[in-house]
Order: C-alpha cells, then structure tokens, then sequence
C-alpha cells in the first residue's frame, strides 16, 4: 500500500467515524511581487473552526485553485479521499488541506492538543555530519551549519537554493541514501513523492516530514518509516483569519508541534475517545 493509498483509507475512516463538519471558506494567498521563492500557504475552515494548512506554491497550483473556487464553488469535505486517487496537484492540495482539517476536527473531539504532549523528538544531528534535507528550508540550513553539519539539499527548483560551504544540491533521491538524518518537506504529500524518498533512504535513523502541511494524523506516515513530523496547531480561528485578511504574517498565532510514536496515541485511541457514550460531544 502507498502512502497515497493510506491517506485515502484513512481519510474515508475518518468520515465514517467522526463525521467532519463541511468547509466554511478556503483561503488562497493573493499573488503579490514578492521574492518568488516564498512558500506560501491556503487554509481549509470548517463550521467548528477547525483549520487545515496546505502548500500552494507547487507549480501552477495557486492560480489553478482560484480558477476552480470561481467555477467549482467551495469543495464538500466527503469529497477528498476522491480527489487524492485521481486529482490534479491542485486538488491534491486542496485534500490534504481537507485531511489536515478533519484531523484538526478529530483531535479537538478527543481532546488531544499536539502541543501539550511532552516532546519525544528524533536523534540529535552530531557535528560532521551530512543532513539530507528534502525541500530548501533556508532557516534550518542556518542552524544545521552552526552545529557543523553539512547538507545535501534534494530541491526540485534547484536554483532556491543558496550555494554555499557545506551545502550542494541534488535532483536525485539517491543522493540522500546515505544520510542518517532526513528532513523532508510536507509537499511531498501534495506531488506524491514521498514513498520514492523514502524507499532511496531505507537506513536512515530519523526521516521528519515538516511544514505546515504536515499538520495531520501521522498514522500512514509512521507507518511507513517516518520517524516524526512537525505541524502546526491554531487555537483561535477568528486571530488566523484576521492575519489573511490583512495579508499579515499568521505564524505567530500557530503553536508548532511534533509527533512521534512515543507521544501520539494513534487513530484507534482518538476515534474511541470520541466515540465514548459518556463523553459529551460538542454542539
């Protein structure tokens, strides 16, 4: 089974057993003359507030998503598992915005706040060592090098990225097979490469899968060797649709987070504690 395949098996679980609320409003970020290399981010609301985060700077995704809510109206939350067996990348992103929301929906039932739970996080990178990074994360670069760590960034757009001592680019997942150490970018989900990267890096030690657009159940992720990931969790709505309404920075009103298996239940332990007859549901 492929990763795609797990999203939608759990994906339809998650609508026959929690019963997500439909989508409110979909944001897609306005183009603006800025450095073309910004990632940038649209957001799924559904009637209880709950948010999913997805990438948008994927090719033509953005304008593709506009063209599709003026025609097509706002998407019906049941209609994501479809969407991700034969959607175009656009759709693909707009489901796994959709997925992101429905485990939004389910964690705040079950009372589980990603952020509350005690960090459990992967193996620390030593000095010497060469980080395979999937995806130009420009800060982490910062910070991997101040350890004395080199990098061998996997980037489809590899002109991002800042050649510089201790940094080199490649366009093959082979490149990374011998890093120990792997941080992924989330928008593997939406292009659907995330099983051949990790089937290039069968030894390593830890395989994060970060980004914003990691903010969902991780079940099929840690099912398939990665070891973490890192999302992002809202605790008021209203703050966050204020920041996109003024086209401000919204990173502020988010809590980043990481799961692992050592400190994330797991879907059968959410969806029981939402099923509880002694558990009040919301209204």
């Amino acid at each position: 089974m492929t990763i795609n395949d797990g999203y939608i098996k759990l994906g339809t679980r998650l609508l026959d057993s929690a019963s997500p609320p439909q989508v409110t409003s979909i944001y897609i970020p306005p183009k603006t003359p800025v450095d073309e290399s910004t990632d940038e981010f649209g957001f799924v609301f559904l009637e209880d507030g709950s948010i999913g985060p997805f990438y948008v700077s994927l090719d033509d995704t953005r304008a593709e998503l506009e063209r599709r809510l003026v025609i097509d109206g706002l998407p019906n939350t049941w209609g994501f598992p479809h969407w991700l067996e034969r959607g175009s990348l656009a759709q693909r992103a707009v489901a796994i915005g959709l997925f992101n929301a429905c485990s939004d929906h389910v964690m705040r039932r079950a009372g589980f706040v990603p952020t509350h739970v005690p960090a459990a996080g992967n193996r620390d990178p030593q000095p010497g060592e060469t980080i395979g990074m999937v995806g130009y994360f420009r800060p982490l670069v910062k910070k991997l090098k101040s350890r004395g760590c080199d990098l061998i960034v996997l980037e489809h757009q590899p002109e991002r990225v800042a050649i510089e001592p201790g940094v080199r680019v490649a366009t093959d997942p082979q490149a990374l097979a011998n890093c120990r150490s792997i941080i992924c970018t989330a928008a593997t989900l939406i292009n659907d490469s995330l099983d051949s990267i990790l089937a290039a890096t069968p030894t390593a030690e830890s395989f994060s899968l970060i980004g914003p657009t990691a903010s969902g159940l991780p079940d099929v992720l840690f099912a398939h060797g990665v070891t973490a990931t890192g999302g992002v969790w809202f605790d008021d709505t209203t703050a966050v649709q204020e920041k996109l309404d003024q086209q401000a920075s919204w990173g502020k009103v988010g809590q980043k987070y990481q799961l692992t298996s050592a400190n994330y239940p797991g879907i059968d332990a959410l969806l029981a504690r939402i099923n509880r007859p002694d558990r009040l549901q919301p209204h």
